[in-house]
């Protein structure tokens, strides 16, 4: 029986992604409203942009998972990874933030450039960072747990960000938002690096250094391939974390409008942040309680209900600042409850995978965990530039009633219907907790002649 992981090793691994998480979350919350609002960018056109920027994005996460497969360097197959891109990546993000004095045209290629590089650099890191999960957590409870703590810890970070972002930005730029962005996102990124290096120190006793490779372990690109695109449960898996991450990224992405033309009180999004992300908190431990208890599939639709009945709730009733928050703070509950469960059944997909063909691509099946959220951030942004350019919005001028009730639209609605298509999907994930369990014991069978 395989030894249980250390909670400390547990703990300190998923604090350690902490100062990403903050960092992204700025990108995520804001970047919109930065290309609009302070680089002064048309939203139609920022719309284009976020979609190119994000395809890209999305198109380099399964090149890195490759990549990180069939790297083998002196500090570990994915730890040397952690050392290196965190740095880069801060470079990079600093310069997504920073407003040069430039034609529109050329600011607007340059941003989307750099939200390109900066993302790919992200993608090294914490792809490596995901692959490590079903190394450290062999054991079906410990990836449970770990996959739960992530949540939690991230859902920490949020509220972290929710408190402090805003406040930052108003007070660092003194005035000036493009200065408050700047300032705050260099801070962010310090504690991005930081976070990683401790993540780094924590895992090296078990990813050290080059692993000796024997012939029939080498992963060509065909069995990357296969790997994917003959894995039922990963394509399923996929396709409805999608379109969850759509709903979430599209309502998140939406706030600081409602806040500023339909709330008209931008400082509400001190408040709505760490509310909706308390929440998303006692929603990731919730999900590790029943987690326990239900199958996974089933948490998962708990989640997923919950959230979609919340949004559409909000889009019908929530035309106070307060119901928006409590029925985005219930809805943030039922994504943490998915949350809660995400890498283990990404974790599931990869034995299945080596089940089913007879080796292990854990780096790249785990890596493509993150395409779901470059597509949901991609989709969401793009349908929210566009559907800012349908309403008529334009910058910093006072909006009209009917353009209120726009934005009050997209920021609930579209986000609902997302959910809804991500609750009829996840129906149709095949993988029951019975099948998982034969499948690791007969893993286990195939390799125990070989030790």
């Amino acid at each position: 029986m395989a030894e249980k992981l250390k909670a400390s090793v547990i703990n300190l691994f998923c604090i350690g992604e902490m100062g990403f998480s903050i960092m992204m979350a700025v990108a995520v919350n804001y970047y919109a409203y930065f290309l609009t609002d302070v680089a002064r960018i048309g939203a139609a056109t920022v719309g284009t942009i976020l979609l190119i920027a994000r395809i890209a994005d999305a198109v380099s996460v399964p090149i890195v998972g490759g990549l990180i497969e069939k790297s083998n360097m002196k500090w570990g197959k994915y730890r040397s990874w952690i050392l290196i891109c965190p740095f880069s990546t801060a470079i990079l993000f600093i310069l997504m933030f920073t407003n040069l004095n430039m034609t529109v045209g050329a600011k607007a290629i340059f941003l989307g450039t750099a939200y390109v590089l900066a993302h790919v650099s992200v993608n090294f890191a914490w792809s490596a960072y995901v692959a490590l999960i079903p190394v450290l957590a062999n054991d079906p409870v410990d990836r449970v747990r770990l996959s739960s703590r992530r949540a939690q810890t991230t859902s920490i970070a949020q509220i972290i960000f929710g408190l402090i972002a805003m406040p930052l930005i108003i007070a660092l730029g003194a005035g000036n938002e493009a200065k408050g962005f700047l300032l705050t996102i260099i801070i962010f990124t310090i504690l991005q690096v930081l976070g990683y290096r401790l993540v780094a120190h924590i895992i090296k006793p078990f990813d050290a250094g080059p692993r000796p490779e024997s012939k029939k372990e080498t992963i060509t690109l065909k069995d990357m391939l296969i790997q994917v695109f003959t894995n039922p449960p990963l394509l399923v898996l996929m396709l409805v974390e999608s379109l969850r991450f759509t709903s979430r990224w599209a309502l998140l992405g939406f706030a600081v409008y409602y806040f500023k033309y339909v709330a008209r009180n931008m400082l509400l999004v001190s408040a709505f942040f760490p509310i909706v992300n308390i929440a998303g908190l006692l929603g990731a431990i919730f999900g590790e309680l029943i987690a326990r208890k239900i199958p996974k599939k089933t948490t998962y639709i708990i989640g997923v209900a919950t959230e979609t009945i919340c949004l559409l709730l909000a889009w019908l009733f929530a035309r106070d600042a307060i119901t928006f928050i409590v029925l985005c703070a219930i809805a943030t509950f039922g994504v943490y409850i998915d949350q809660s469960i995400q890498a283990a059944l990404f974790a599931d997909t990869v034995e299945y995978a080596e089940w089913k063909t007879g080796k292990n691509a854990r780096a790249l099946i785990m890596a493509m965990s993150a395409l779901p959220i470059k597509i949901g951030v991609a989709l969401a942004g793009a349908v929210n530039g566009f559907a800012l350019a349908a309403i008529g919005y334009v910058a910093n001028v006072q909006p009209t009633a009917e353009l209120s009730r726009g934005i009050s639209t997209i920021a609930t609605f579209v986000p609902g219907i997302f959910g809804a298509l991500a609750l009829v999907t996840v129906l149709f994930y095949p993988l029951k907790e019975e099948r998982v369990n034969q499948i690791r014991i007969e893993i286990q069978a195939r390799r125990s002649p070989t030790f």
